[in-house]
């Protein structure tokens, strides 16, 4: 059983074309227009926090490989060569 989100009421304007695909969607799933906008606003949440996520690990590998070519650096001049 879904778990019920205490909601207040909003106000704002939309194109007509969003509102066609609000009511078409909550047709077809038999869901109202509040829940087809909390999951699409959840989906652009979700989408967000993986963008940043992905940037976040970029900028590691960025960091993890200037780290590693420091310490090859380091120990070409302290270890001996073979």
């Amino acid at each position: 059983m879904a778990t019920v989100m205490p909601s207040k009421p909003a106000s704002f304007r939309l194109p007509q074309w969003v509102l066609d695909f609000l009511e078409r969607k909550a047709e077809e799933r038999q869901e109202s227009k509040t829940q087809i906008v909390v999951e699409a606003v959840a989906c652009l949440r979700d989408h967000e926090s993986a963008m940043l996520m992905e940037e976040g690990y970029r900028e590691m590998a960025q960091e993890a490989r200037t780290l590693a070519e420091g310490s090859l650096s380091a120990a070409a001049e302290t270890l001996p060569e073979w």
